[in-house]
């Protein structure tokens, strides 16, 4: 048996090649994307990578060692492709554009008296002209149609989580968020003027109104529960249908519109309940107080593929401040990956690490560089 001081010589004698051969690599890496850079030509090719793992795991004798050595190659390759992002000329690529506020149309989903509304009336202001739709889908195919110039839409609550369709469709419609607007969200248990609780048999809202009010309707499971298509719409519903038995979850506003009396207040969950709504555009914009950015992308299916992505932010300085998978249709138990970092399209440790992502995903996409508000 060898002893310890034997052992650790031979492992400094070994390390002093592998270091000499790492930096032999990278130089010839270097070599390689200035050549790339020059052709115009594709530059991380993920055939090329696999390639390269599955020749030097084969060369490995000892079948013990192969699952090691692959995880060797593979996060040598990644600092090599690290390394190789670093002379991809770092100009902004990206196209931004000022925000507008004036002599603009802006959508949302619902009626009058939605929270929708309310979020868009902070964001911009109340006398901004608007156009109220039916579902999410039908704001976006608005400004798909050049109907409207933005669109307001909810994204994730405090105390239900996020809104998973509205995830897809600013992917699936090529959109850009421009703004955030968070608003506290009071949601209230209206009725015909003279109505009681206790008379109560079925009440209406959104989902996510029903979610964000279910200790006070199991508190109450005499009441049978009914979704509809929005907060404000169940309680113009219900002013219609002019029965006592009959309530919906909604705002005070809507109450105030549609002649309805709160029977009781702040029915949610939570007392600090609150929404994150979207604002989004056709074009990527800017301003001074941009403070966020959203991305989206997608990984090869193998391991460690989001932690190198996790470590590319945190090596460029960028705090992350949200992750969220959706599934990807096309392909079962795979997923799109949607992250939001701090900081401004502008700023060079951004685009640098932008260009690093691109080396390690398979699609990388900027949805918007705004502020939160």
């Amino acid at each position: 048996m060898k002893d310890l001081k034997t052992c650790r010589e031979e492992i400094d004698a070994i390390d002093q090649q592998i270091i000499a051969l790492f930096e032999q690599r990278m130089n010839v890496a270097k070599d390689v994307i200035t050549y790339k850079l020059a052709h115009d030509m594709e530059i991380f090719q993920s055939a090329r990578e696999q390639e390269v793992i599955e020749k030097n795991v084969n060369r490995i004798r000892n079948e013990e060692l192969k699952g090691y050595a692959k995880t060797f190659i593979q996060d040598m390759m990644n600092i090599s492709k690290t390394y190789q992002a670093t002379f991809i000329p770092s100009e902004n690529h990206y196209q931004l554009k000022a925000p507008r506020f004036d002599n603009i149309v802006v959508g949302y989903q619902g009626v009058p008296g939605s929270f929708s509304e309310s979020a868009l009336e902070t964001y911009f202001k109340e006398t901004t002209q608007r156009k109220n739709y039916v579902h999410f889908q039908d704001v976006f195919e608005a400004l798909k149609n050049d109907e409207i110039d933005y669109g307001v839409v909810p994204l994730e609550n405090s105390s239900t989580g996020a809104i998973n369709d509205n995830y897809d469709l600013i992917r699936d419609y090529g959109f850009y968020v421009v703004g955030e607007q968070s608003i506290a969200v009071e949601q209230h248990l209206l009725g015909l003027p003279g109505s009681h609780i206790e008379d109560l048999r079925e009440v209406y809202s959104h989902p996510q109104g029903l979610l964000q009010s279910s200790d006070f309707l199991d508190a109450h499971p005499y009441i049978q529960k009914h979704e509809y298509l929005n907060t404000a719409t169940s309680a113009q519903f219900v002013a219609q249908q002019k029965n006592p038995t009959i309530a919906a979850i909604a705002s005070q506003k809507a109450a105030q519109l549609y002649g309805l009396e709160i029977l009781q207040e702040n029915i949610q969950n939570l007392k600090t309940n609150a929404t994150r709504f979207i604002i989004f555009g056709k074009n990527l914009e800017t301003s001074q107080d941009v403070s966020h950015i959203s991305l989206v992308f997608t990984l090869k299916h193998h391991v460690g593929t989001l932690y190198q992505v996790m470590k590319i932010i945190n090596d460029h300085h960028i705090n992350m401040l949200r992750i969220e998978s959706r599934p990807l249709k096309q392909t079962a138990w795979e997923y799109y990956f949607y992250v939001d970092i701090e900081g401004s399209l502008e700023q060079e440790n951004i685009i640098l690490a932008l260009e690093d992502l691109k080396a390690h995903t398979i699609t990388l996409r900027v949805l918007g560089n705004y502020a939160k508000k």
